[in-house]
């Protein structure tokens, strides 16, 4: 057999992502574009290829395998699209570089494709789909009854009743309480993402007060910020728009700013969908409210929308197709980006529910701009209200911001005519270029932000709202038959009452926030408990389809989510509910017994430790070693480009780009978020997992590499902390002996352990020049497992 055979017959599932990616941008083309000639239905199939399901791939053509898995460039089938093989396809004319794209990580990746549904498609399709109607997660959530335990004394809420039966059905235990301080730490970073003080770690040990730290946290600004990039991780949240070029969205940071907000006053989880989906179409009281509404619409504004595609009706429904995506998976927990070309071959999700959905973002205003060299210049700006007193400040700045221009623009005319006849080398002419291009800085930054009225990315409806037509093979321009808007018929009735001149979306959000919607709750309660607990009770958080996982704890689960829609859908008392169990107090050690029983500690039998997001490890090093800037709200642009002055160009925000000095201390998600990859200075966000923006992530993944330890010690941005940490540490007439235990406490946020302190102290005594060894010390410390995660 051909490496390639083996490949295509194996019968291991494909995670998610893989599914999504094929159906979503390889089956699509696959079907376009060679199904005509290369296809079971095909009169003939040209060289004995078939490209329509994963056995005949598999077999290849005539001459053999045409893909080599992982090997892009010796697979035929990519020889061919590229054009440089012997046979150039398709014959119309060679694909778009970004499908070349799509093609080449595709086969790169293994050229993974699903399961098909068989030899007698259409009746085992029926059949899959009959069997797929009963999953779980379409079934109706009802209010479980509190299972009856052994070891009623361990419990203190029903979350801990319904662990410890499933513990105590498969005879185990659940782990002892962890220490008080380890929980303080736990629970400060995971609610705010930061370590806690050592003022906090005092008055916990004095007062032990679990419900009284968990409040205080909750009411924290930091609270907001932390579980703001949990959601934008779901959003395709970047300040900038398209997949590669780097072009600012020089409004998307209010969008940032309302999540942190809304997260922060606790804004009923309905009501937080039901903004983001239709808020510009919601009625308001004050201005303030009113662009609050208008603002989180920038969930639907924002994201990889291809742009660079001078088809503006495929462009639209590549867009429409984006926000399906995302809401399904982040709201619904579905993958409706694979109903888009057939329908879904694994839930019961037809063409007629994709397409009726779709007309509801189809009649959404999303891009505006002009078409200029196959380029849309922008996504959808909205003027905000303002208030007259802000209208009055606006006109201040406004004439502060003309006099500084223009004050700017005549020195820089008086600098070029003194540079003019000074030698290109002599001592003048160096520090008059220097000014010269300090101030054509200044003048260009003022250019590229004018005092305009208060703007976001937002959304709106078209002219004339219409239903859509399903797109055949998911083209825009094969147009089969009218598919009303409606919502999706597994999670219930899908009928809208959609008037003739809406969208349909505030329609669309009231079907997905109704109480009877299986799914809404689940999913926002499962993805909670991933985000406190390391994985979720469904460790697919995006995906409950039948390809999904299935709940560890289904009645918790139902418990959770009808508790979550009862109690005002708040995300507080949830989350409070759940870091008060005795289930988020155990300790976090390994025991044997749990290990050979449940080794993915499924059941909950300790808490599962795990490392720091690349954001908390930068955000508690600046914390512990005082670097911390709390400013927060804001703009993240601009940052600048050393000698390049084309701020409103792409280059903007190019990969040499650096962070702004006054404001690069702040916390990360302040910091400018850039597609395909942060700017170097945010390193630690590349290297530790940060989500790709270009695509929905529910859970980010975890990897281990030699570049995250070289990056640990040796990033000038760690030896700065470490520096800062040692400074701090130095402070004051103290012992070294005292100094180094207030430096565990500060770091690990624990009393030192026996011998802890002689053996840093030896460490530092052990290196040459007072300073430098106390900042290796630091810089050990802050590198170190114990600092890394959070157990």
């Amino acid at each position: 057999m051909t490496r390639t055979t083996l490949l295509f017959i194996s019968t291991l599932p494909l995670c998610a992502a893989d599914v999504a990616f094929f159906e979503k941008k390889i089956r699509p083309v696959l079907a376009e574009k060679c199904w005509s000639c290369h296809s079971n239905n095909a009169k003939i199939a040209f060289a004995g290829l078939r490209l329509d399901t994963k056995a005949n791939v598999a077999k290849g053509s005539d001459a053999g395998p045409v893909i080599s898995p992982g090997d892009p460039a010796a697979s035929r089938l990519y020889q061919a699209l590229l054009y440089t093989g012997a046979a150039k396809m398709p014959p119309t004319g060679k694909l778009p570089d970004a499908v070349l794209a799509d093609f080449r990580e595709w086969i790169a990746g293994g050229a993974p494709w699903p399961e098909d549904a068989g030899s007698s498609a259409a009746a085992s399709q029926e059949n899959a789909m009959d069997k797929a109607k009963q999953h779980w997660a379409w079934r109706p959530v009802a209010k479980p009854s509190t299972p009856v335990v052994r070891n009623q004394a361990w419990s203190v809420n029903d979350i801990d009743r319904f662990v410890l039966a499933a513990l105590e059905a498969k005879r185990l235990a659940p782990s002892a309480e962890a220490v008080p301080a380890a929980w303080l730490r736990r629970v400060t970073l995971d609610l705010t993402g930061l370590p806690p003080t050592l003022a906090e770690l005092d008055e916990f040990a004095r007062a032990d007060s679990y419900e009284k730290v968990v409040d205080r946290l909750l009411a924290s600004k930091a609270f907001g910020v932390r579980w703001a990039r949990h959601w934008l991780d779901q959003t395709y949240y970047a300040d900038n728009i398209e997949i590669g070029r780097r072009v600012p969205a020089r409004h998307a940071w209010r969008y940032r700013d309302y999540v942190i907000d809304a997260l922060n006053r606790d804004v009923p989880y309905d009501r937080f969908l039901t903004e983001q989906l239709a808020g510009d179409q919601l009625e308001w009281t004050s201005d303030v409210e009113h662009r609050n509404n208008i603002v989180a619409t920038g969930m639907l504004a924002l994201g990889p929308w291809p742009l660079v595609n001078a088809d503006k009706e495929q462009l639209r429904m590549d867009v429409v197709d984006l926000q399906m995506d995302m809401v399904g998976r982040t709201m619904l927990g579905l993958t409706l980006g694979c109903a888009r070309c057939h329908d879904h071959k694994f839930d019961p999700i037809t063409l007629d529910d994709y397409y009726g959905m779709a007309g509801i973002f189809a009649s959404t205003r999303t891009i505006s701009g002009r078409l200029s060299l196959g380029v849309f210049s922008n996504v959808n700006s909205v003027v905000l209200p303002e208030h007259p007193d802000e209208m009055t400040a606006r006109a201040a700045e406004t004439r502060e911001y003309w006099e500084k221009l223009t004050a700017s623009r005549e020195k820089l005319d008086r600098l070029r005519a003194e540079r003019k006849p000074l030698e290109k080398d002599s001592a003048d002419a160096k520090r008059l270029d220097k000014e010269i291009q300090e101030t054509t800085q200044i003048v260009k930054l003022h250019e590229y932000l004018p005092v305009v009225p208060p703007t976001a990315h937002a959304v709106q409806d078209i002219d004339a709202p219409a239903d859509s037509r399903v797109n055949i093979r998911g083209n825009a321009h094969q147009l089969g038959k009218q598919a009303p808007r409606s919502a999706i018929a597994i999670a219930g009735s899908h009928k809208l009452d959609i008037a003739d001149f809406t969208s349909g979306r505030l329609k669309l959000a009231e079907w997905i926030t109704r109480k009877e919607n299986p799914l809404t709750a689940r999913v926002a309660v499962n993805r909670i408990w991933h985000h406190l607990f390391g994985a979720g009770l469904v460790t697919s958080i995006d995906n409950f389809g039948v390809r999904g996982g299935k709940p560890s704890h289904p009645e918790l689960l139902d418990h959770l989510a009808t508790s979550f829609a009862a109690e005002g859908w708040s995300m507080k008392k949830l989350i409070r509910s759940m870091v008060l169990s005795r289930t988020y107090r155990q300790a976090s050690a390994p025991r044997t017994e749990g290990l050979d029983a449940d080794p993915e500690n499924r059941l909950l039998w300790r808490m599962s430790p795990r490392r720091l997001e690349g954001e908390t490890i930068r955000d508690a090093m600046l914390a512990i070693s005082g670097e911390l800037d709390p400013a927060s709200g804001g703009p993240s642009l601009p940052f600048w480009v050393p000698g390049n002055m084309n701020l409103g160009k792409p280059e903007f925000l190019s990969d040499n780009a650096k962070l702004d000095p006054a404001t690069n201390r702040r916390r990360s998600i302040y910091q400018p978020t850039v597609r395909k990859g942060q700017v170097e200075e945010m390193d630690v966000l590349n290297l530790f997992d940060f989500p790709d923006t270009n695509q929905i992530t529910g859970a980010r993944s975890t990897t281990t590499v030699p570049t995250q330890a070289l990056y640990l010690m040796n990033a000038p941005f760690v030896k700065q902390q470490a520096a800062a940490l040692a400074k701090l540490t130095l402070q004051g007439e103290r012992t070294d002996s005292d100094r180094v235990r207030e430096l565990i406490r500060r770091v690990y946020i624990r009393a030192p352990e026996s011998g802890e302190v002689d053996r840093l102290l030896s460490y530092t005594a052990s290196l040459p020049g007072r300073a430098e060894a106390w900042e290796r010390l630091c810089h050990t410390l802050l590198i170190s497992n114990e600092f890394l995660y959070r157990r």
